[in-house]
Formats: C-alpha cells, sequence, structure tokens
C-alpha cells in the first residue's frame, strides 16, 4: 500500500462516530509525516471540519493537523469559502484565522494551546496578523460583492457611521476569528491562558517589527496574578531589547506603578523594562525619576538595581539630562556649589544618571563643579558596573585619573599626588621592615615589645591598604600572618597558667582558622609562605593533641596520637617531653611578600541588611530569598558557595549553579541566585546570617574538622555539607518575621 492509498483509509476514520477513533485517525496523519510521509494539502478541509468536533481530544489532535499542514504548504493557494467571491486566500493565512477562532473554545487547554501555536505563524500576512491585535474589524480584510450579483438580494446595508454592515452578504471578511484574538486571549480568565498569549505576542514582535506598537498599546502590568504581570513585564523587556520602546506620558505611567508591586522580582523586572525604553518627552523623565525614588525609599532593598536602571536611562536620555543637570544637583550660578555627601542614596542616583549621560553628551562638562569628578571615582570603586569609563571622562576634562589614588582630599594639588604615591611605597617599605623586627624580638622573647610591634604594623598595613589598592593583597596577608604571631605570643606567655589549657585551645583553633585562610583565599602565593602556614597548623596539632578533653574524644585525633606514638622510636616521658619544648621554642617562619598577591573576596550587593524592618514569610511555607554578591580573584566557582547560620546555630551551605555566575573581568565574577530556606516554626522575629565562602579540602578531614568548630562543637550542618569552608565576605544579618497568612 503506497502513503497516499494509505492516508485515504486513514482519513475515512476522521469522520468516525467514535471519538476515540477519530483523535486516533488525526494523530496517525501527523505521525506519517513526523516518519517522513508527504502528506497531500487536500487533506486541509478535514482538518478544518476537525476544529469544530465536539470532543476537545479531537480538536487538539486537529489543532496539531491544521498546523502541520500549514507547515508543508504555507503558499498553496485556495478559494475563499463565499460562493461568490473568486479571491483566494494562502492556506497558512487561513489556517491561521481558524487558530484564532479557537481562542474562544469551551476549553482551556484548547485556548491555551491555540494562544501557545500562534507564536509559531510567524509569515502570516502583516493585514491578518495585525487584526488580532484590535476588535475592530479592518477595511483591508473586507470584500466587496461586485453590483452584478445583486439581482434578486438585499441590496448595500449601511449603519450609522456610513460604513456598510460587515454581517451583511455584501462584504465578505477572510474570517472574524482573526479579530481580537489576542485581545481576548489577554482578557480570558484563566491565567495559564492569558500567559500563552503573552508568550506569543513576545515571540512574534521579536520577529515582525511592525506589530510592536500594537503590543505595546495593551495593558499587560494590571493582572490579578502575579506572574502574569510579571510574564507581562519581562516579555516587554524582551521586545525592548530588540527595538527601542518609545514610551508616552500614558505609557510611562502604566509602567512606573509596576514599580508599588510588593513582588520584589516583578519590580526588578520593571527595572530591566525601563532600561530599554525611550521617553518621548522631557517632562515625563521628571516623573520617572521622582517614581524611581519613591521606589527606593518604599523598598531600600531595590537600590542596586535602580541603580543599574539609572545608568542605561542616562546612556539613552543624554539629550534632556543636559538641561536637567542644575536642578538634579541643586546647582545656582548666584551662589557657590555645597558639596553633598556621598552616602546620600539621592545623590548617588543623580550622579549616576549624569556620568552615564556625559558618555554620550560631554556639553554636561561645563554645567559640574569639579568635586564631582571625585565623587565618579569614588562611586567607580562602589558601583563599578554603574559608572562608564573614567579614563575617556576625566580626558575629555582635561584632568588625570591617578592611578589607584582617587580618593585623595581635595586641597591636595597635582604635585601632592605624586608625592603622596611615593610615600605610599617608602611607607611600605618601612611597615615590612617591622617583620624583620618582630622575628627578632621572638628570639629573645621579648613578647610585650613584639605584640607592641605587631599592633604598630597591622595599623599601617591596614592604612596602606586604603591608599593604594594594588598592594592591599600584601597588606591583608601580612595583617594575618602577624595575627598569627599575635596566637603564637598568648600560648608561649600562658604556658605555665592555669588557663593555660583553655587558651591554648583556642588558639589552636585560631591558628587552623586563619592558615586556611591564607592558603585557601589568596592567590599568588609563595612556597615560602605556603610553608610557614603548614608551620603555624603543626603548632596547632600540636597543642590540641595535648589537651584533649576527656568528655570530647574524636576517633581522628586518637589515630594521630596512635600514628605519632608508632612513629617514635622510644615512646616515653622525655619524648613527651620533647615534643612538648617545641611548643615553648616555636618561632614562626616568615612569609614572602616580594610578589604580588590577591586576595578572593566578595561582596554581599542583595539583599540589604534589614534589621529595620524584617522580611515577611509564611511560617507554614518555604521562603524564598535572593541573592548577588560580586565575586573578585577566584579561580575556581565550583568552590564557591553562600552559608547560612541560622538563630540555632545550625548552618547550611547551597551551592549556586555554574550558570549563575557571570564573569566581568578574569576572576571576577556576579552571583545571581535564589535559595529557599526550609525555616522551622518560628513565631518571632529571628536573624540569620549569610555570607559567601570558599569551600577547600583540609590536610586531616576529621582532626582539622573538630578543630576548626572549636569552641562551637555543637554547630552542625546539613548532612550533605561534608566541605570545610572559610568566609570570604562580611557576614550580613537578615531579619526575617513569620506571618500567619
Amino acid at each position: 500500500m503506497t502513503p497516499r492509498e494509505a492516508q485515504k483509509v486513514i482519513c475515512s476514520y476522521v469522520l468516525d462516530n467514535d471519538p476515540r477513533v477519530r483523535k486516533s485517525a488525526l494523530d496517525a496523519l501527523v505521525g506519517m509525516h513526523l516518519k517522513g510521509s508527504l502528506l497531500d494539502s487536500s487533506l486541509y478541509p478535514l482538518a478544518v471540519k476537525s476544529l469544530h468536533d465536539d470532543f476537545e481530544q479531537v480538536r487538539m489532535s486537529s489543532l496539531r493537523f491544521v498546523w502541520t499542514l500549514s507547515s508543508l504548504y504555507p503558499n498553496h493557494t485556495m478559494k475563499l469559502a463565499h460562493e461568490e467571491i473568486q479571491d483566494t486566500v494562502r492556506l497558512i493565512d487561513d489556517a491561521f484565522v481558524r487558530l484564532c477562532d479557537l481562542v474562544n473554545d469551551s476549553s482551556v487547554a484548547i485556548r491555551t494551546r491555540a494562544c501557545v501555536m500562534m507564536a509559531s505563524y510567524k509569515h502570516v500576512d502583516y493585514n491578518v496578523m495585525s487584526q488580532t491585535f484590535s476588535k475592530r474589524i479592518m477595511s483591508n480584510l473586507r470584500r466587496r460583492i461586485g453590483f452584478s450579483t445583486y439581482r434578486g438580494k438585499k441590496k448595500p446595508t449601511h449603519v450609522t457611521d456610513g460604513s456598510f454592515d460587515a454581517a451583511s452578504d455584501e462584504f465578505r471578511l477572510l474570517d472574524s476569528g482573526a479579530c481580537g484574538a489576542f485581545v481576548h486571549g489577554l482578557e480570558d480568565e484563566f491565567e495559564e491562558v492569558r500567559n500563552a498569549a503573552i508568550d506569543s505576542i513576545c515571540e512574534l514582535c521579536m520577529y515582525i517589527d511592525k506589530l510592536i506598537p500594537s503590543a505595546v498599546d495593551l495593558d499587560m502590568f494590571n493582572d490579578e496574578i502575579d506572574k502574569v504581570r510579571l510574564n507581562a513585564i519581562q516579555s516587554l523587556r524582551k521586545i525592548g531589547t530588540r527595538t527601542i520602546l518609545e514610551f508616552n506620558a500614558e505609557q510611562l505611567e502604566i509602567a512606573v506603578g509596576a514599580l508599588e508591586d510588593n513582588d520584589a522580582t516583578a519590580r526588578e523586572a520593571t527595572h530591566d523594562l525601563i532600561k530599554v525604553i525611550r521617553i518621548d518627552k522631557e517632562s515625563s523623565m521628571r516623573k520617572l525619576l521622582d517614581a524611581l525614588m519613591v521606589n527606593m525609599k518604599r523598598f531600600p532593598e531595590d537600590q542596586l538595581s535602580i541603580y543599574r536602571c539609572l545608568r542605561d536611562v542616562g546612556k539613552r536620555h543624554a539629550d534632556y539630562l543636559g538641561t536637567m543637570v542644575p536642578s538634579l544637583l541643586n546647582l545656582d550660578k548666584r551662589y557657590l556649589p555645597k558639596e553633598p555627601t556621598v552616602d546620600d542614596s539621592f545623590y548617588t542616583s543623580n550622579v549616576i544618571l549624569i556620568v552615564n549621560a556625559y558618555t554620550s553628551n560631554t556639553s554636561i562638562s561645563e554645567m559640574l563643579p569639579k568635586f564631582i569628578y571625585r565623587h565618579f571615582a569614588y562611586y567607580k570603586s562602589k558601583y563599578p558596573d554603574c559608572i562608564p569609563d573614567l579614563q575617556k571622562i576625566y580626558k575629555s576634562a582635561n584632568m588625570t585619573l591617578q592611578q589607584d589614588i582617587d580618593c585623595l582630599p581635595t586641597n591636595l594639588q597635582s604635585s601632592a599626588y605624586n608625592l603622596v604615591a611615593k610615600d605610599v611605597e617608602k611607607y611600605m617599605d618601612t611597615t615590612l621592615e617591622m617583620l624583620n623586627t618582630i622575628g627578632l624580638q621572638l628570639e629573645v622573647k621579648d613578647y610585650t615589645g613584639t605584640l607592641l610591634t605587631i599592633e604598630a604594623a597591622k595599623r599601617n598595613f591596614e592604612y596602606i591598604a586604603t591608599l593604594k589598592p594594588i598592594v592591599s593583597g600584601k597588606a591583608e596577608l601580612a595583617m594575618i600572618y602577624l595575627e598569627c604571631c599575635q596566637w603564637v605570643i598568648r600560648i608561649k606567655q600562658s604556658h605555665s597558667s592555669p588557663t593555660y589549657a583553655t587558651t591554648a585551645q583556642m588558639a589552636a583553633a585560631s591558628l587552623f582558622q586563619l592558615s586556611y585562610a591564607i592558603e585557601h583565599t589568596f592567590l599568588g602565593l609563595s612556597t615560602k609562605t605556603l610553608h610557614s602556614v603548614m608551620y603555624f597548623r603543626a603548632l596547632a596539632n600540636m597543642i590540641w593533641i595535648r589537651f584533649e578533653q576527656d568528655n570530647y574524644h574524636s576517633p581522628a585525633i586518637s589515630q594521630l596520637r596512635l600514628t605519632l606514638e608508632e612513629a617514635t622510636a622510644s615512646p616515653s616521658t622525655h619524648t613527651m617531653s620533647a615534643l612538648q619544648s617545641f611548643v615553648t621554642t616555636f618561632l614562626p617562619l616568615p612569609i614572602n611578600l616580594d610578589h604580588p598577591v590577591r586576595r578572593a573576596c566578595a561582596v554581599i550587593t542583595h539583599p540589604l541588611s534589614n534589621l529595620d524592618k524584617s522580611h515577611r514569610f509564611g511560617y507554614k511555607f518555604p521562603t524564598d530569598v535572593r541573592v548577588e554578591a560580586d565575586i573578585f580573584n577566584v579561580m575556581d566557582i565550583n568552590t564557591i558557595a553562600i552559608e547560612i547560620v541560622f538563630p540555632d546555630k545550625t548552618s547550611h551551605v547551597f551551592w549556586p549553579t555554574c550558570d549563575q555566575f557571570k564573569p566581568i573581568t578574569p576572576y571576577c565574577y556576579k552571583l545571581s541566585t535564589v535559595i529557599e530556606l526550609q525555616l522551622p516554626m518560628w513565631t518571632e522575629t529571628a536573624v540569620v546570617t549569610l555570607a559567601i565562602v570558599r569551600s577547600f579540602e583540609p590536610d586531616l578531614p576529621g582532626l582539622d574538622d573538630s578543630i576548626l568548630k572549636y569552641p562551637n562543637v555543637n554547630k552542625t550542618r546539613d548532612i550533605f555539607d561534608t566541605a570545610m569552608t572559610t568566609s570570604i565576605s562580611k557576614a550580613l544579618n537578615y531579619a526575617l518575621h513569620p506571618a500567619k497568612e
């Protein structure tokens, strides 16, 4: 049997009395196409007839069959169904309007499927496609019957507005199903249908630019379901990435209304939408800025997202902002400008707006006060992704960016910058000499003098790190090393005191934490430095084994003690005394600071600490927390995680996926993820602590794990969190309040 004969046999069952047979016949025809058999275009009328079947499953199968034929024969011409009209229509156009007619189907599944499939009809005639965005029947879709056909029939009927009656026989529409199909889909009572309509509109607008004005005019932001509102905002933002969306005052008012949404995701999506729009009038710019400032005041956690939004607004509206600079900075030619505080969020917003407009409208420089250029540099270091390249801006203003020293006081002249840069190098060399002094003082057991020298050196390194960021890695490494030396001195000083056991154990735990922090959070460490780190841990191991408590036994500690005893030729009191003398005569090995080093660090940009306004959540359900962070100097992102410590001191580590890290520069990333918190049955406001951590493999997993937890030996983790971690960010306190919903 040939394929055509098989199709003929199957078609006879499409009109069977049993709906299950009709569905199977339609599915079989589609299956033949998928297997490589060519379907005949003459099957199209049968497929159209099945679209009006009484059973939902049959209509669903018929939808797939019609789509298959329209894909195979899009340009096949067909005569219009009206017997007195000789016009023809393409099969794909006719199939599209048949599909649109099902947007009003009684079945939710059929309506949803019809809206989804409309997105695949990208090659439909524009006149037919544009009709889906309006309930008014367009004149170019009407067909007038010649006057020779009016014999014995009713004459053309006129309605009150002077047009012909579209329902009469004098005019033949291609099909009324396409009329306002998307409008009907967006007004459907079921959110699945509305979401499907929004998705199809977005897909078609990405392919057909002429449809974009019609899509923007549709009010999709006021839906009662948050998911639909969010989908509408995100879809319009996608359209805006293809072409500039120009908003009038009315459209802008609808868009900024979404900034009042309680859903943080919807507000952020609105910020992303505002990035891609162009406001048609300068008068509307002030309304937009006021709406964003109100948003920031009401929801402080949106601050960073608003700054990023203003960055793109400034780039797109440089012509408007050129005349708004005096009002934004409160400048008056009659008075000298007053320098605002850089911590003011409203002032920060205006500066970000102006500096990005500056890149395409350099005439703004004539209106800017001198102090704002230093603020540019400050905000560049604080919000690097919101401020453009300052080299071009400074060059146009005949200024020079002073390398790493970019936040010095205003009263320093240009020559003073060079003096400060040289002084920093000398200051660094002098402070490094203090490390040698500390070693000599330890040799002569001048512990009091050593501690004073260490404190002075730590202050110097901390100051150097603020003056010249390029050496901040060295300075931070030196400060941690000096802290290790302080613990060594405390051990030696308390060796004969009654509190030696407690001090020694705390010192051992601290040495482990600090030494692992050096080894696993710095890039560019020399072998000499790594040896010094391991030497500190050897001391900590000896101390811990010596003071193992009876009420806290660890198999790993016992095993290590057994190993040491077996390795000793003659275990005796003399041998143990020799091991003890290692502690009293211990001298730290020097570290190498000749080469540049970088420290891995992270800054949590979202959420912000909210101790004054706790986040409310339904206590019966998990709550989502969106976390954003800037991560610097990390080679392997697979070692980066988010640790949350709950009020009961238990902790959990969340591992972001690789696609949630966005590379910015070599070894630097932006992390954006959402973590789901399974919280206990709280009754009052409680605070959880968030931190970005880096995992590592300890030298002795069992022993080191025990020591690192001290004194919080009861601190527990999820059973799957077996990796050891060290923090690379400041801890952030986030308040949560259970609410009955």
